[in-house]
């Protein structure tokens, strides 16, 4: 008899991946295969069996998350020379950190922004387009493609809408992003993966680097494999293509969900053909029901099948369709769904953030209307603290503290130190300025709300001890005609919803690598472009959105609904009419008038 918290002695399919004496071990694991404790057994494995004098093993997850889930099932962190960390953190510790001077990084001074930072900084702002206009903030672009003398970049021109730098610019912004490196030394986390890159690969002293990080860490491990970025994944492909290199990977194609930084589920062919390669699957699943597995099935993009263990019990899947035109749910809405779960666990998960907000009560609306920088970021702050991201509002408000006060909004703790400004200070003014802002004043023009918050910054920085010069506040200056519009509330929320404590609504990424025994993906009223009768299958021009459900499908242990508007209903059951077949019953939504949703203010 197994005790308490004692491993299951692992499946034939496991053991046999535990077992490979190859160089290189690359596993393909389907959703509750038990990946991760095939990971963690591997390391303690190869850690009972350590004989490298003078290297260590490195253990490295796509998250701090599985990060901390590994560290605890091998029973805490693993002492030098041993390394179990992010892929992240090892890119930028062992590889950027110290050979970075190579490719013109400035020596003993290279500084990472991580991306809650970096993505909200705005100078300097370089040209990324053929048109004048075309302008991003150099910490934006990413690097998601091509290769390491051209590569594809992207950024944000607007809230929404990726932007690609064009083929004609996109030598001029790497030279732009190698002076910015040069002359400050701070890279983000993309930035960190193209380096990495390059520096591996490099033709005059590449192959040195790569004996250097073998002899280090002479067996790597890699978890989840399909979410490692472009240029990432193919500096860890250079390194295991050392001979005197070990490798083993696992993840799973079919989730690859991380397509906008270059994620390619192709990736596991790349790593299967270097030398003395062998690829293994777990496709029995101890997780999924009978039921959830046909519609997890339907959905693989790779055509591999995630395959129920004998003794899984059969569970349903059902249909439910919607006539919502938006989001918003009302008691009756929110008691049918909460009807629908079978098991102690319900996860109710849409593709979009904006989605989820309307399930849980909440509409968030990004309406700012004006030209203040600095206004913008505050409002960016307000966003993030209704979305459930209190740190990061606490970071971008505390970043722009420093502008003001420090004169450098990159500024680490330790100037604030030297400033004589704790951090028990520090927090309280900034939740100062998020109180004052988040305040809703009925008929209150933007530029009135902009002049409120710029006076409350500059109470929250008096505070700090920081004198009036008159030239910080500058950006918090009034706009055109459309200033004077007035600020709508842009947080509304129902008093009458009532989820369950253990209810989780969330967005399907936020939920990858969880599991519950009841899910309902909730698919809103779609345009015609975005409908997933489209999005779903073979010939769409993205298949991230495939996979993106087989995710949600595949968190599912007992029963799985599909809550689809009606026009999406319509779709699917004219063109995917044996996906519709999937599911064994239909159970209407209630029709009932939208909500009324009063002022949270």
């Amino acid at each position: 008899m197994l005790r308490k918290n004692q491993p299951k002695p692992p499946t034939e399919e496991q053991e046999a991946a535990l077992r490979s004496d190859a160089r290189i071990t690359v596993v393909r694991a389907c959703p509750g295969a038990g990946k991760t404790e095939v990971f963690v057994e591997a390391i303690r494995t190869r850690l009972r069996h350590w004989d490298h004098l003078n290297g260590g093993l490195a253990a490295l997850s796509f998250t701090n998350v599985a990060r901390d889930t590994i560290e605890e099932r091998i029973g805490g962190a693993t002492p030098y020379p041993h390394f179990i960390g992010t892929l992240d953190a090892f890119s930028y510790r062992f590889i950027v950190k110290p050979f970075g001077h190579l490719v013109g990084l400035p020596q003993n001074a290279i500084r990472l922004f991580p991306a809650t930072i970096a993505k909200v900084l705005e100078d300097p702002v370089i040209k990324v387009g053929d048109k004048n206009h075309e302008r991003a903030s150099i910490y934006s672009i990413s690097f998601f493609g091509g290769d390491r003398e051209k590569p594809r970049m992207k950024t944000k021109l607007s809230r929404s809408n990726d932007f690609v730098v064009p083929p004609a610019s996109e030598i001029r912004v790497l030279n732009e992003k190698k002076r910015f490196w040069k002359s400050t030394g701070i890279v983000t986390h993309s930035d960190c993966h193209y380096l990495s890159c390059c520096i591996v690969n490099h033709p005059t002293f590449g192959k040195n680097v790569r004996k250097i990080l073998t002899s280090r860490f002479p067996v790597i491990l890699i978890d989840e494999l399909q979410d490692t970025g472009f240029f990432l994944a193919r500096a860890f492909l250079a390194i295991l293509a050392e001979e005197k290199s070990f490798g083993f990977v696992v993840g799973d194609p079919n989730q690859a969900i991380y397509g906008f930084s270059g994620a390619n589920p192709s990736i596991f062919k790349d790593f299967e053909s270097l030398a003395n390669a062998k690829s293994l699957s777990l496709s029995l699943s101890h997780r999924c029901s009978k039921a959830v597995a046909k519609v997890a099935n339907a959905l693989s993009s790779t055509g591999s099948e995630l395959i129920p263990i004998p003794s899984a019990i059969d569970g349903s899947a059902c249909l439910s369709v919607h006539d919502l035109e938006e989001a918003v749910l009302s008691p009756a809405h929110v008691e049918f769904l909460k009807s629908l779960k079978i098991g102690s666990s319900l996860a109710i998960l849409s593709r979009r953030t904006k989605t989820a907000c309307g399930l849980k009560g909440e509409i968030v609306k990004d309406e700012f209307r004006g030209v203040s920088k600095a206004a913008r970021r505050v409002h960016r702050a307000l966003q993030l603290l209704i979305n459930g991201e209190p740190r990061e509002a606490h970071k971008l408000l505390q970043t722009e503290l420093a502008r003001i006060i420090l004169g450098d909004e990159t500024a680490k703790a330790i100037a604030w130190e030297e400033r004589g400004i704790s951090q028990l200070n520090l927090r309280n003014a900034v939740f100062s300025v998020l109180r004052n802002s988040f305040v809703y004043i009925p008929n209150e023009s933007w530029n009135e709300w902009v002049k409120r918050t710029r006076d409350k910054v500059m109470e929250a920085a008096k505070s700090l001890g920081w004198t009036d010069d008159g030239k910080a506040f500058l950006t918090y200056r009034s706009c055109n005609e459309k200033g004077n519009t007035p600020r709508s509330n842009f947080m509304k929320t129902s008093s009458s919803m009532d989820w369950d404590v253990v209810s989780t609504i969330s967005t399907i990424h936020k939920v990858k690598g969880a599991e519950f025994d009841t899910v309902i993906l909730f698919v809103p009223k779609t345009t015609k472009g975005n409908c997933p009768s489209i999005e779903w299958w073979p010939g769409a021009t993205d298949a991230d959105e495939r996979r993106i459900a087989y995710v949600a499908v595949s968190r599912a242990k007992i029963r799985f609904v599909l809550c689809v508007h009606k026009s999406v209903f319509k779709a699917i059951e004219q063109l995917r009419p044996d996906f519709i077949k999937c599911f064994e019953e239909s159970i209407p939504m209630p029709q009932v008038s939208k909500p009324e949703t009063p002022s949270l203010f």
